[in-house]
């Protein structure tokens, strides 16, 4: 009894603000103009916010109250009132032979006012549409849409088209094509952009219309499954409100208002991705804008179903029974009753379900489960048909239909099939004539093909005794390689150990040093110069094995941090242990020449990075440094075997250019890619991508 009669005591406060406002406007009401717009404005106002409190009930109470008191009311402000009373049955008490009724009177009060009411006139359209969708009648609803489109085509400008937009973008979204949807509601967002600042329904077309299209894209991405794109676009909603309250300070409450309704579907997509703190953080600010007299309740109490479903998932159970607790007080007051109260009762009945199942509550689980699904079951049923049903093509439909009848209409009907019937016969005549012409030439052109063909076997012959020359006369190379490299190996690997012996005594002059350090540096350049070339010229079967990735990277890096330190460099590894199907000695390599390349084009006293980064499928591993990068000019040949890009290391390091053509080859045999990202004088970062299967 206590809200109830709050809520009277509201509807009461509410009347008599009304009532004072519409004396002191009737005051000033000019003369020649039979419409009170800034009483009538003022009326609307209110009736908006009643709607978003969730005072539906007292809506009609209101609305006849007002206009009691509205001396000689014109088509306007008539058809302002009828247009309420029809939103409210059609979306709130979905009381369709109402609706119909009041959809009746917003027809009779502009008839013949058609043009000196153009956007009330279109409007009218559309709800006629938003009628026959609520009813089912499909057919109707695209017939109504159409002609409404037509209507603001011809008698407005792009600014009203956003409208037409966002009407088929609902109504793809209630039929889960959110795709499609998106298109429209992008589409509207722009239209509602060429609206100009003092026009009519300035706060409407520039803030309430543009916003709830944000809010829309990225609700439809958020269904669609794409969370960073749903993300974006709640961002840019986020921030257009607040821009757009520069320009309406004096629609502060609103703006807040819609702020919760965004913070409460940003916090449901951040739950969607595991984001517990970000999702905890928004879906109470949303509660805490509109769990309140003048706010959304309505939303606040989807953003709390929303909070409920996160606590569950993270077996937070107090928070959850508390707030299933405030939900139930909420429907059984009917508290913020909106047309969103029965998905919002489903969810709740869902969660209690849920929660009495984390409890081990077996009863309460089973009797909760069961008038759920007896409530999804009736709200389906309510929507059956409207999944099914392509507005779209309903629009052409009726368009095309709208089409034949003014071609039915004209006269000149007849004209046309005579002269598409001639045009036709010439056309015939036309064609059997080339179809006869092209039979020749066909004749002619069979007899060539046929000399062309034999001259194309003879050529293929040759081709395939010239591949097979090719392919003995490589095996004869990978052969006369494998030699020349053996035997390559054996002296050169001898002079470089004969070298480091007679480093190791002192007694040689520092001149006589020198020379044999040059000797074995040379020795050794030639001996990787030999393995790169065997390597790449003879074809290994890939032997794989499971590896640890991160014991791998940290091999790697201990293999080369004493030529980092030679040059005061930073290795930083960060990396997780993961299990790969790899070979570990070619993949030791790849990442091998990766470091040693990093060591080599990096200055002295830098850092080299490396990181790892998982996906649903692969991993990618990271090798950053700080070195010279490389120029635009370069990149197309860094990989190629022998390439001309090459350049000496910080150091004066010799290159041999195939290193990086080495580790191509190893990567993709394992089914991999390796590409490069690079900002010449600031660094240069690789990146290896293999699969986790």
């Amino acid at each position: 009894m206590s809200t109830i009669s709050a809520k009277l005591s509201k509807y009461r406060s509410v009347c008599l603000v009304a009532f004072f406002f519409l004396l002191m406007a009737a005051c000033k009401q000019q003369k020649d103009n039979p419409d009170h717009p800034q009483i009538v404005d003022f009326i609307s106002s209110t009736t908006d916010s009643m709607l978003v409190a969730g005072q539906m009930d007292d809506v009609p109470h209101f609305l006849d109250s007002a206009y009691a008191r509205l001396k000689d009311p014109g088509p306007h402000d008539r058809w302002i009132k009828y247009n309420h009373l029809a939103d409210l049955y059609i979306f709130y008490t979905k009381n369709i032979p109402l609706a119909k009724a009041n959809l009746d009177s917003m027809f009779l009060v502009l008839k013949g006012k058609e043009e000196m009411y153009p956007m009330e006139y279109a409007s009218t359209l559309y709800v006629e549409g938003d009628l026959s969708i609520v009813d089912k009648q499909y057919a109707e609803a695209y017939k109504s849409y159409f002609s409404g489109r037509q209507f603001v085509q011809k008698h407005l400008d792009t600014c009203n088209y956003g409208r037409f937009s966002s009407k088929l973008g609902f109504t793809e979204y209630n039929q889960e094509k959110y795709l499609e949807a998106i298109v429209h509601f992008k589409q509207a967002f722009s239209e509602f952009q060429h609206c100009k600042a003092g026009a009519a329904r300035d706060f409407d077309n520039r803030f309430l219309h543009p916003q709830s299209a944000l809010n829309s894209i990225a609700l439809c991405f958020e269904r669609a499954s794409m969370p960073d794109s749903a993300i974006f676009y709640y961002k840019k909603a986020e921030q257009f409100i607040q821009d757009a309250l520069i320009q309406f300070p004096h629609k502060k409450q609103f703006a807040e208002t819609a702020l919760g309704v965004v913070y409460g579907n940003l916090g449901g997509t951040y739950a969607r991705t595991g984001n517990f703190e970000m999702a905890e953080q928004y879906l109470k600010e949303s509660i805490r804008l509109n769990d309140r007299d003048g706010g959304a309740v309505e939303d606040a109490q989807t953003a709390k179903i929303k909070l409920i479903r996160l606590y569950l998932d993270y077996r937070r159970l107090p928070a959850a029974s508390a707030l299933l607790d405030q939900v139930e007080q909420d429907l059984r007051a009917e508290r913020g009753k909106s047309i969103s109260n029965d998905n919002v009762r489903l969810r709740w009945h869902e969660l209690k379900w849920r929660y009495n199942d984390a409890i081990s509550d077996l009863a309460g689980a089973y009797r909760y489960s069961q008038r759920y699904y007896q409530l999804r079951d009736s709200l389906n049923n309510v929507k059956a048909g409207l999944k099914a049903a392509d507005l779209e093509a309903g629009i052409r439909d009726a368009g095309q239909q709208y089409q034949i009848t003014l071609l039915h209409k004209n006269n000149q009907l007849k004209t046309v099939y005579l002269l598409a019937a001639i045009i036709f016969s010439i056309l015939t005549i036309l064609i059997l004539f080339l179809l006869w012409k092209n039979l020749q030439r066909s004749r002619r052109n069979v007899a060539e093909l046929i000399t062309l063909n034999q001259q194309v076997e003879e050529k293929n012959r040759q081709t395939m005794e010239t591949l097979k020359a090719l392919e003995e006369s490589y095996e004869e190379n990978t052969r006369i390689m494998k030699v020349v490299a053996h035997d390559l190996r054996n002296p050169i690997g001898a002079i470089t150990g004969l070298c480091s012996i007679m480093l190791a005594d002192k007694h040689h002059q520092e001149k006589d040093r020198n020379m044999l350090k040059m000797i074995e540096s040379s020795g050794h350049s030639s001996l990787h110069l030999i393995n790169d070339l065997l390597y790449y010229s003879v074809q290994y079967e890939l032997q794989k094995e499971p590896v640890d990735l991160s014991e791998l990277l940290r091999y790697s890096v201990d293999m080369v941090r004493l030529k980092a330190l030679e040059k005061q460099q930073r290795i930083e590894l960060q990396t997780m242990r993961l299990i790969l199907n790899i070979n570990r000695e070619k993949m030791w390599r790849v990442f091998s020449n990766l470091l040693s390349n990093a060591i080599k084009f990096s200055p002295h006293n830098s850092n080299i990075d490396i990181f790892t980064r998982t996906e649903s499928d692969h991993v990618t591993v990271s090798v950053q440094d700080q070195g010279i990068g490389i120029p635009p000019t370069m990149e197309s040949k860094i990989f190629d075997l022998f390439t001309e890009a090459k350049r000496t290391g910080t150091s004066g390091e010799r290159p041999f250019g195939m290193g990086l053509a080495i580790s191509k080859q190893i990567t993709e045999a394992h089914g991999g890619a390796i590409w490069f990202e690079s900002i010449p004088g600031e660094g240069t970062t690789f990146y290896v991508k293999l699969p986790l299967d």
